[in-house]
């Protein structure tokens, strides 16, 4: 993504409106459920390294819970990331995301 011409703070921006947007409470509930369906998996059935997997999974959880209960701080501080260094925290947190996601593929490959 960091390597395409184009801007990505600014479709960051468009993203994230001050406003909640529509799509977000939805989009939030069903990565919820995809948490809570890896928690049921887990506990359901005896693949081994799942835990690993479905506890770094887990951890997607908490911007969800964000974007239902507090979408204003988030907003606040996605702003404030854009505006700091013409954003470039932001691209360095989406390269860190971006290799935690690889490696959640990756481990989710190999083990099971």
């Amino acid at each position: 993504m960091h390597v395409l011409p184009w801007d990505e703070n600014k479709h960051i921006e468009n993203a994230y409106a001050a406003k909640r947007p529509v799509w977000i409470i939805p989009v939030a509930i069903v990565g919820l459920l995809l948490v809570a369906f890896t928690w049921y998996k887990e506990l359901t059935t005896n693949y081994q390294y799942s835990i690993a997997i479905t506890v770094l999974f887990s951890l997607t959880a908490i911007k969800a819970i964000v974007f239902i209960f507090d979408y204003k701080k988030f907003y606040n501080w996605v702003s404030g990331m854009l505006k700091k260094n013409q954003g470039k925290k932001i691209v360095v947190l989406d390269i860190y995301v971006g290799l935690f996601g690889l490696t959640l593929i990756i481990l989710s490959l190999l083990l099971l």
